[in-house]
């Protein structure tokens, strides 16, 4: 190996001094290095320090996951049924024994039709049975069912509520402190404003809960006119659908005609009665003419 040689004019034991030195520096910074990881990895595996931020354990973070789902789910229903009266008395029986309760019924009569309308709420899980129960009463011609996932906005809503009740507590703190009118005006402006917050949704939660809760039905009813005649069943009923619908409208017509013919019955008697008082008057009056 070549000789290492001091720089010239200056003694070996500088130089010597100096390497030490070097050598020094890199173990101190080699160890130092290594302190900061060993101290990183301990922090890390510790509980966070007081006064810095914790984070929540796996157990308490709510998941959407972990969430309730809540479901909105109605249905609308049209039947053709023999008496309409005593359906509507059906489904409100139904509705009583599994738990729910009419909103509104109307009936109605156009004609010789009779129709009804009804909407009632039954418990959400009672929604299939009550379905199926119904539509066993007649002849089912539309049905529709409609869902509505509600779960996000439900527990949005719940912690907005959280966060504007622990304001509201907050100002009224402030508002027992407040010394001058001008602060006491200022907090009670503010804590108006929380209060109509919190009012608007507690009121949306109460409908998410109860909408999530019961399951609105819509019932059609609708009774056939008397003397309508029905496609029978079967693969021959195309063949006379054709046949069948000229009977009904040829029955439409002649209910229609007659109805004509009575209505219009008052007028022709008037205008039969103007028509002999001008023919009587104008043959009189020929006559007086005749005999001059």
């Amino acid at each position: 190996m070549p000789n290492i040689k001091p720089f010239p004019g200056r003694p070996m034991s500088v130089f010597n001094n100096l390497l030490l030195l070097l050598v020094l520096c890199l173990l101190l910074g080699m160890f130092s290095g290594c302190g900061s990881n060993t101290k990183d990895a301990n922090l890390s595996e510790n509980a966070a320090p007081s006064g810095q931020f914790k984070l929540p354990a796996d157990n308490e973070i709510r998941t959407p996951a972990s969430m309730e789902r809540k479901i909105i789910q109605n249905a609308d229903l049209t039947l053709q049924v023999k008496d309409v009266p005593a359906t509507v008395d059906q489904i409100t029986d139904l509705t009583a024994r599994m738990g729910g309760y009419l909103v509104n019924s109307r009936q109605y009569r156009y004609e010789d039709k009779i129709s009804a309308s009804l909407s009632v709420k039954v418990p959400a899980d009672k929604l299939t049975s009550m379905v199926e129960t119904i539509s066993g009463y007649g002849e089912l011609t539309d049905k529709t069912i409609s869902t509505e996932d509600v779960t996000e906005e439900y527990y949005d809503a719940e912690a907005r509520l959280k966060v504007l009740e622990a304001k509201e507590a907050r100002l009224l703190a402030l508002l027992e402190k407040a010394n001058t009118i001008t602060d006491i005006v200022s907090v009670e402006k503010e804590l108006g404003a929380v209060r109509s917050d919190i009012e608007v949704i507690k009121g949306r939660l109460k409908y998410l809960n109860n909408a999530t809760s019961y399951s609105t039905v819509n019932i059609t009813l609708e009774q056939a006119l008397p003397g309508s005649l029905k496609a029978p069943q079967g693969t021959i009923g195309k063949a006379w659908q054709g046949l069948i619908n000229s009977l009904n409208t040829l029955i439409d017509f002649g209910s229609g005609l007659v109805v004509f013919l009575v209505v219009i019955l008052p007028w022709v008697v008037v205008f039969g009665l103007i028509f002999y008082l001008i023919r009587y008057l104008y043959r009189r009056r020929k006559k007086s003419r005749s005999g001059e």
